[in-house]
């Protein structure tokens, strides 16, 4: 395995506080809604019930992976100066190694395709084991932004783990808007590091997150609701 792709995979098993098992040349997918041909989220009006749906990625999404990447990593990448060619070429490569690292391990990390309205607007992965579920990534494109997609995708990913009776975790950067997301919908820390702070979700009963306050601000760079 890429030196890269361990890294990656040490991370994953930081953030999901256990083992994940060898790699295994049979896999079996795990059951769930993310096995289904198409999955309609339990959004809170008729209009997103019928406008957003997820899908299984599969080989052909790569590059729309890859852009809605990118998407994300652009601003922080433009702001240290880096050129558009060189932004291209490192999303392209830690998209790849992200990838390989999903793959390698059992239980997988589910990668489904985010459609709104028919269209692809993002990604959603998520990592199931028999103990917990782990939310590895949300990522909108901009355009998708502003909707209240990820606190939807958080709910009904909640509303399934009661079902399963497990109960969530994630990690994110410290200082990241999307800590506030989380936290709305239930979130708890339980460590922090300054970097890096791991998140949990009790098993119990889901919360949709809460509407943001009128002119509040630090949503602006906000990658996933």
């Amino acid at each position: 395995m890429h030196q890269s792709v361990k890294l990656y995979v040490q991370s994953l098993k930081f953030a999901c506080n256990f083992e994940f098992p060898r790699p295994c040349a049979a896999r079996q997918r795990l059951p769930g809604w993310a096995a289904r041909k198409v999955w309609q989220v339990g959004a809170s009006t008729a209009k997103q019930q019928q406008a957003l749906a997820l899908r299984p990625a599969t080989e052909q999404d790569a590059a729309f992976l890859c852009a809605v990447y990118r998407s994300v990593r652009e601003p922080e990448l433009q702001a240290i100066g880096w050129p558009d060619a060189q932004i291209d070429a490192f999303c392209e490569m830690q998209h790849r190694f992200r990838t390989a690292g999903y793959g390698q391990y059992l239980p997988p990390v589910e990668t489904t395709l985010v459609l709104w309205e028919g269209n692809p607007a993002g990604m959603l992965a998520v990592c199931r084991s028999a103990e917990r579920w782990v939310l590895v990534n949300i990522e909108l494109l901009p355009a998708a932004r502003g909707k209240g997609i990820g606190s939807e995708l958080i709910a009904r990913l909640q509303q399934d783990a009661v079902s399963a009776g497990v109960g969530l975790r994630l990690q994110a950067a410290s200082a990241s808007p999307v800590v506030r997301l989380y936290e709305r919908c239930g979130f708890e820390s339980v460590t922090d590091d300054g970097m890096v702070r791991q998140m949990e979700w009790p098993h119990g009963k889901p919360r949709r997150a809460s509407p943001r306050k009128p002119g509040s601000r630090g949503t602006d760079k906000q990658t996933v609701d």
